[in-house]
């Protein structure tokens, strides 16, 4: 490919690259529960539990055709 072209090329993939990202794993918080207990005047026990969904995408999508 003459070098005019490869240039081309390249910022078209830069500008595709920039609109449409690829797309990793998205991950959304379903719930998230905090649990504290007081001690004394100076300890505070904390537990936090953070429920989340992690949907990857599927690696044979990308791969058929």
């Amino acid at each position: 490919m003459p070098w005019f072209q490869k240039l081309c090329r390249q910022t078209g993939l830069a500008i595709h690259g920039v609109i449409h990202p690829t797309q990793g794993s998205k991950k959304a918080e379903v719930n998230r529960t905090v649990e504290e207990q007081k001690i004394n005047e100076t300890v505070t026990l904390r537990r936090t539990t953070i429920e989340e969904i992690e949907v990857k995408p599927n690696q044979q999508d990308d791969h058929a055709a």
